[in-house]
């Protein structure tokens, strides 16, 4: 494509497709992320040269708009793909994915609620692709089910419980045995890729802290059929159990959690880009985020700060290293767990300092924001406090429920 790009650079499709064979280089690993940003092949620099000439001539072109938001949405600077997410926003009506696009960018320069509204637009638009085509379990599922997360992602980020949960119970009642055991051929998209995205209502309830409704919550039962499933109840259960004081029965289903680990089918089970667990690569998977996450929880109930406080840390770092997913593969930062047990604790400089790393990662997400304002006003840095307490009431006025901490597990905050 380079010699052909080099004869006929000035048509906009040779641009388009000689931009895809530069991405396909390093498909999610066109830049380092947080905190170096920094190029991750040499040709990053090219394809955004290549598109950025490419739709001076043709700004509204859907394949260059497409692939710049994705070679833009893991920079330092997302927001130059702004107006392309906003061509596939005010111009696509029928194309759900394209749609959807847009909260690529949205998410990444702070818009969570624009991001949702964009979402469920295109969520509208596969239920009509759904009812011109009847077809069910394909490929294209896949992806009507990662528009559904991503609206549920941004929902969690502006506090929306109510509408996280409805699309979540949305995603439920589509992921059936039929479509988790259905193949494209021999490949068992199915079970390789559905099954994992019924994680997805633990992941909410944690987020939100409902944790008697996690408790009482039932778990499935097949272990051939649901381990993911399976496997993430139990790290909700734990740190649910937790969350409300009752360490024993914690401990208890963190026994259970590692023993769901060693279900070798966890290795073939892939949120979008990431792997669920492989004992093969220790701290690469979801799961392993969720080791570090619950092992933190039990621990700081049990008093032992040192130790719980490394395992979160620990989860912060494995978290930051899973493969770049869009949503993120674990949906609730664990920098917004490691601050709000840090504040809580009374380690108000370290959890600061987690609160502004999340502030970059997430800008302006009201979860950090309120983390942020509580050491600030802790530390009697009361000028900045109030500053931060500004942008959090104006990042949480969609929220629908009381929020005392950026993790509802930090119980002494949210009493």
């Amino acid at each position: 494509m380079r010699s052909v790009y080099s004869k006929y650079g000035d048509k906009v499709e040779v641009a388009t497709f000689f931009a895809e064979s530069l991405m396909n280089l390093a498909p999610w690993k066109l830049w380092t992320r947080y905190p170096e940003y920094k190029e991750g092949i040499p040709e990053t620099g090219e394809l955004v040269k290549v598109l950025e000439n490419a739709l001076k001539q043709s700004p509204q072109h859907p394949g260059l708009c497409h692939f710049y938001i994705h070679a833009m949405e893991l920079s330092a600077t997302p927001e130059k793909a702004l107006p392309c997410a906003n061509v596939f926003r005010d111009t696509v009506k029928d194309y759900g994915h394209l749609i959807h696009m847009a909260s690529h960018i949205d998410m990444w320069i702070g818009h969570y609620q624009q991001a949702m509204e964009v979402n469920q637009l295109a969520i509208e638009a596969d239920k009509r692709y759904m009812l011109t085509s009847k077809v069910e379990n394909n490929f294209y599922k896949v992806g009507r089910m990662h528009t559904i997360h991503s609206a549920i992602w941004a929902a969690m980020f502006i506090g929306q419980f109510g509408k996280s949960l409805q699309l979540t119970e949305g995603i439920l009642e589509y992921l059936t045995k039929e479509a988790i055991t259905c193949k494209i051929g021999e490949v068992p998209i199915g079970t390789m890729f559905l099954e994992p995205m019924r994680v997805i209502i633990w992941e909410v309830l944690v987020r939100f802290g409902k944790w008697e409704d996690i408790v009482k919550r039932p778990i499935e039962q097949d272990k051939d059929l649901y381990p993911s499933s399976i496997a993430m109840s139990r790290y909700a259960r734990a740190v649910a159990y937790a969350a409300l004081g009752k360490v024993a029965e914690a401990e208890v289903e963190r026994d259970l959690f590692y023993e769901s680990l060693k279900d070798k089918s966890l290795a073939e089970r892939f949120l979008l880009n990431n792997i669920m667990y492989d004992p093969e690569q220790l701290g690469k998977g979801i799961l392993d985020v969720a080791e570090s996450v619950l092992n933190g929880e039990i621990e700081y109930r049990k008093g032992n700060y040192h130790q719980a406080f490394d395992h979160l840390r620990l989860a912060v770092k494995r978290d930051a290293s899973l493969i770049y997913d869009e949503p993120w593969s674990w949906m609730m930062p664990t920098r917004h767990v490691l601050g709000a047990l840090l504040l809580e604790h009374g380690d108000f400089q370290e959890a600061e300092a987690v609160y502004r790393e999340d502030l970059i990662n997430y800008k302006d997400n009201m979860w950090s924001l309120l983390g942020l304002h509580q050491t600030l006003k802790a530390q009697n840095k009361l000028e900045e406090a109030k500053s931060i307490f500004e942008k959090y009431q104006k990042a949480s006025v969609y929220a629908d429920i009381k929020v005392g901490a950026s993790c509802l597990c930090a119980s002494k905050m949210c009493s």
